[in-house]
């Protein structure tokens, strides 16, 4: 097997550090990319691996120099809220970002693209979230061909040790009396395992054939979202009764936390999740040869337990944003 040398465009996150664990046990080489080297702090020791503090990605030649070399680049940088309520943020990122990231690959001659969209991605989607993502995708698939070659990764909900997701719900678990009013409970989502999406991924940039094409990424279970609540708030040792809330109440409490520090929730997110997040056309990882990881495997492991495991799991969600 030949050694390969991989950048990391948001390398320092929840699922940078996990690919970039996998790519140096499989022998490669990585560059994490980081607008603060302190969040890329589980990447440090990593052998073969150089952290950049990429503190400006307007500056093309930044870019140029990181991707060097590179036998592909991995763009992970994504954000789930915005300031304001506008889509400018949600664009600047998810689809300014991605046009210097593949301009860059060209110049500096990298072959391979990989790119994490989202499940629903659509340029005609009716939140900022999904539209971007969905802009994106056109964008850079047009990007695609014989010089660069650009491959899709469109996951649901993402879940493992240090997530956002399954973190936050037993979060707001520890602090609810036992009643937690939701909305869009009935949706459903399909989480896939954040090791799994790691393997699509190094799966994808050491088989030559894979490159190009565009993979859907769901896990086992299919499961409401009030359903994924009460599992996740009873795992972590505080059951909860999840309260459905109709379109007037879930636009009500939108509009509520919009304004609460960190927005807990947003009206993009409630936007977002208009749709059930389940694979309807492809099954990437089953393309790819990879046995999806059930929940029930990973989740109560760093959800059970006492609260000092909840304290280290909640501080590493918040260390390593980037």
């Amino acid at each position: 097997m030949n050694k390969l040398r991989i950048a990391i465009a948001g390398g320092s996150g929840f699922i940078g550090t996990v690919l970039a664990n996998r790519l140096v046990a499989a022998g490669h080489a990585v560059r994490v990319l980081t607008r603060s080297r302190e969040h890329a702090r589980d990447t440090w020791l990593l052998p073969d691996t150089d952290v950049f503090e990429v503190g400006n990605y307007d500056d093309p030649e930044v870019l140029h120099a990181v991707f060097a070399g590179c036998n592909a680049v991995v763009n992970l940088s994504g954000i789930l809220n915005e300031r304001g309520d506008n889509g400018e943020g949600f664009r600047r990122v998810h689809v300014d970002l991605p046009l210097r990231i593949v301009k860059a690959c060209k110049h500096s001659g990298v072959p391979h693209l990989l790119h994490l969209s989202a499940l629903n991605a659509d340029s005609f989607a009716a939140s900022y979230y999904l539209r971007s993502k969905g802009e994106a995708e056109k964008l850079l698939e047009a990007e695609s061909g014989h010089v660069l070659k650009v491959s899709v990764f469109r996951p649901s909900v993402v879940f493992g040790p240090g997530d956002d997701f399954t973190n936050r719900f037993a979060r707001l678990a520890r602090l609810s009396p036992g009643v937690l009013p939701l909305p869009c409970a009935e949706k459903r989502f399909q989480p896939v395992y954040v090791g799994d999406v790691a393997d699509a991924l190094v799966k994808t940039i050491t088989t030559r054939e894979l490159a190009g094409q565009r993979f859907d990424l769901g896990g086992p279970d299919i499961i409401t979202l009030g359903e994924l609540v009460e599992y996740v708030a009873r795992l972590s040792g505080h059951p909860v009764r999840v309260l459905p809330l109709n379109e007037l109440l879930s636009s009500m409490q939108a509009n509520v936390l919009e304004y609460v520090p960190g927005k807990p929730f947003s009206r993009d997110n409630l936007r977002s999740m208009e749709e059930d997040s389940v694979l309807t056309r492809n099954d990437g990882l089953a393309t790819l040869g990879i046995v999806p990881t059930p929940m029930r495997i990973v989740v109560p492991a760093y959800l059970a337990g006492a609260d000092n495991r909840h304290r280290y799991y909640d501080y590493r969600t918040h260390a390593r944003r980037d």
